[in-house]
């Protein structure tokens, strides 16, 4: 039994999901600079790439871009052939950004031996402490989305009183 106080744990908590998020994001600017995209592509890129198919305007939300920046980054990955704009067959008038073969395929040699790595690290977990590190993450990416939202409107607040001249 651990003799560590429940405030120490979580501390040492933090610090390891901080450090993570810190590593998360110095892989992906490796990896965003290999594929010779800016940052701001690339995590469109990794959110089409992780949930799934959307319009323009769901991917300038998810990303907290404006519409017209989406388009940006949308041509610019359409040029680069890692995603497509397809006519939703519901409604003619709407555009689904999908992701290519040729994003899968460039993200093998990225993804692939990490992939495979935390695959064998991971194997110390049974099934049942799998899903308690997922409802892990999950909770925390709810926290993430939440606080997220409170800086964007944080930053709104700070704009308008700005323009007002306050």
């Amino acid at each position: 039994m651990s003799r560590r106080t429940r405030a120490a744990a979580l501390g040492e908590l933090t610090r390891e999901v901080r450090g993570w998020q810190v590593d998360q994001e110095m892989f992906d600017a490796v990896a965003a600079e290999l594929a010779g995209l800016n940052r701001t592509d690339w995590r469109c890129l990794d959110i089409l790439g992780t949930r799934g198919s959307m319009t323009a305007g769901e991917l300038a939300k998810a990303a907290h871009l404006t519409t017209g920046a989406v388009t940006g980054v949308l041509d610019h990955l359409e040029a680069a052939g890692l995603v497509r704009r397809v006519r939703d067959t519901v409604d003619r008038r709407r555009l689904i950004i999908e992701t290519t073969d040729a994003m899968e395929r460039g993200a093998a040699p990225v993804y692939g031996p990490l992939i495979e790595d935390s695959n064998r690290v991971h194997g110390v977990f049974d099934t049942g402490e799998l899903e308690l590190i997922t409802d892990f993450i999950r909770r925390e990416r709810g926290l993430l989305t939440k606080h997220t939202d409170r800086l964007h409107a944080m930053l709104a607040t700070r704009d308008a009183a700005t323009e007002d001249g306050s």
